[in-house]
């Protein structure tokens, strides 16, 4: 992998990313008020001027909102059997061509404006609107193609937004097209029975000590450009495998791009107003009640109902709403067995749409470990983004509000994943101009995998006397833990990895259950050989030099 990133920075480049810079709100602040208003305009003006701009030239932003609450088109519903005529009488006295949008068995859907749903009433033509909140798929004139046409070449996973069905025909069909580096996943059943699918995407290179990397999306599936971010992530390591060859004879890199399966058939199938939420039906509630269902990212068990009042609810109506108990929801627990099987060096999360990376932990009266590597990498990394916002740059914070019970902070204090959540620039923008934004934050992603390549790490593996890996309780000399962290080596493997932000000595505690405690001398550095540490059982009482401080 070419890209250059190095830990330390320039002193040009230290400080914050907007520091100087003048934003049209400090300009504003700065005009008479009828002034102001004519520049607020030209804003506004050169903002929407920008949409479908495919280049990157310096000065470019994209429209945030969803394209489907600003059009002036509307899903009317009309039978089936009757489009053709309808069709051919449009036509013929308006001069005007319809096309379909959606077709089921019985009905065909069609996205009308104004002076279409007229021409309908005036020639006394029968038609449903479909309300105020339609499925997301009435807004996507070629879903059914894509749907049947399923995968053919890998440029097809960047034609058009993903829901819960095209995710598991893309992933399976890239592990058959790619058996050498894509292994495909169910990694469970959601709360409504649907498989949680995920890909591992690797070399056959034969690597004891490959870290594991976790890219995922859709926690919120009403937030369709997470999972792009994660298929842009897909779509490169696979189209270049040479460019990134040292990620993947290093890495098991793992994607999940829709954490949340029901909630993308709700928000596909059902309504706009559903999808941030899992398929949960709480009592009382019926199976088309938009407030059904339980937020995944208030799931986890870490500080799951912290006490903050506005982290979370209890009111099964709530969007917020954590669930009746923590870890309660299929697809956490899936994710939790995930991370207990490969404890994540890293990972992100992706969400939409403040424009923000956050770290850990993003809990309220929490505190981080001191020294605070996982900050440190996240305001190295915002650097490296290009934002389409038309106002806002990436920028590394704690969180936007307050939370509780999330996935990154859950792995964060578990397993000590450098865990971040990457709030994405836009929301469900038209579709044209996905392309730019992930150009925009894929050198994030990619400097965050050679992080690992080329910064300070330090790797252990725990053995008893006979080779065997132990599992075993790590302790850094020179760490403060604040909320009870404890770490350990992997249990089948007995690696330890764990990036530091200097090259120094460390001594490090290494202790388990029936064996001699012993306390080491480590070296980190760049290098990917792992220090051997064996331990002996406390009824051995050979005498060995090794057991002593090395």
């Amino acid at each position: 992998m070419k890209t250059d990133f190095n830990r330390q920075e320039p002193a040009s480049r230290k400080g914050k990313y907007l520091e100087k810079k003048f934003t049209p709100l400090k300009i504003l602040c700065l005009l008479t008020k009828s002034n102001a208003i004519y520049l607020l305009s030209f804003f506004l003006i050169l903002s929407c001027s920008s949409l479908g701009l495919s280049g990157q030239e310096k000065g470019h932003s994209i429209p945030i909102h969803n394209y489907y609450e600003y059009t002036s088109l509307t899903p009317i519903k009309i039978n089936r059997s009757d489009y053709s005529k309808f069709r051919r009488k449009i036509y013929k006295v308006y001069r005007k061509k319809i096309n379909y949008i959606y077709r089921s068995k019985d009905h065909t859907i069609v996205l009308a404006d104004k002076e279409t749903i007229l021409a309908f009433k005036t020639l006394r033509l029968s038609y449903e609107e479909v309300g105020k909140y339609p499925p997301f798929r009435y807004y996507v004139p070629d879903y059914q193609t894509r749907l049947k046409n399923g995968f053919r070449e890998l440029s097809d996973l960047k034609t058009g937004y993903k829901d819960y069905k095209l995710n598991i025909k893309y992933l399976k069909a890239l592990a058959k097209e790619y058996p050498n580096l894509v292994t495909y996943y169910d990694l469970g059943k959601t709360r409504l029975g649907r498989p949680i699918p995920a890909i591992r995407i690797t070399s056959p290179v034969e690597n004891r000590n490959k870290i594991s990397v976790l890219f995922n999306g859709a926690h919120h599936s009403n937030e369709l450009i997470g999972v792009e971010h994660c298929y842009d992530v897909i779509y490169h390591l696979l189209s270049d495998p040479e460019k990134y060859s040292e990620v993947l004879d290093r890495m098991n890199i793992w994607v999940i791009p829709i954490v949340n399966p029901d909630g993308s058939y709700l928000f596909w199938y059902k309504s706009l107003a559903m999808g941030r939420k899992n398929g949960y039906l709480a009592p009382g509630f019926t199976e088309d009640n938009y407030a059904r269902g339980i937020d995944l990212n208030r799931n986890y068990p870490f500080k799951w109902n912290s006490g903050h009042p506005k982290a979370s609810s209890g009111n099964p109506a709530h969007s917020f709403y954590r669930g009746p108990s923590p870890g309660s929801e299929p697809e956490t627990r899936a994710l939790m067995a995930l991370a207990e099987k490969e404890r994540f060096l890293f990972s992100i999360s992706f969400h939409s749409f403040a424009t923000k990376l956050l770290f850990p932990y993003t809990i309220e009266d929490t505190t981080n470990p001191n020294p605070d590597y996982v900050q440190d990498l996240a305001k190295r990394l915002v650097k490296f983004t290009k934002s389409y916002h038309p106002v806002k740059r990436f920028e590394a914070v704690k969180n936007i509000y307050a939370v509780d019970g999330t996935d990154q902070d859950y792995f964060y204090y578990k397993f000590g994943t450098n865990a971040l959540l990457a709030e994405s620039s836009h929301r469900n923008i038209d579709y044209g101009n996905i392309g730019i934004i992930m150009d925009g934050f894929r050198p994030l992603w990619e400097n965050l995998l050679n992080e690992y390549l080329q910064n300070v790490k330090m790797i252990l593996r725990v053995e008893d006397i006979e080779g065997y890996p132990l599992e075993a309780s790590i302790r850094v000399e020179g760490f403060e833990y604040f909320e009870g962290e404890k770490f350990t080596t992997h249990p089948v493997t007995g690696y330890f990895f764990k990036m530091l932000m200097e090259e120094k000595e460390y001594f490090v505690h290494i202790s388990s259950p029936g064996y001699k405690e012993r306390v080491v001398k480590v070296l980190p550095g760049v290098g990917f050989e792992p220090k051997i540490v064996q331990l002996r059982k406390i009824s051995d009482t050979t005498s060995d030099k090794n057991d002593e401080t090395n």
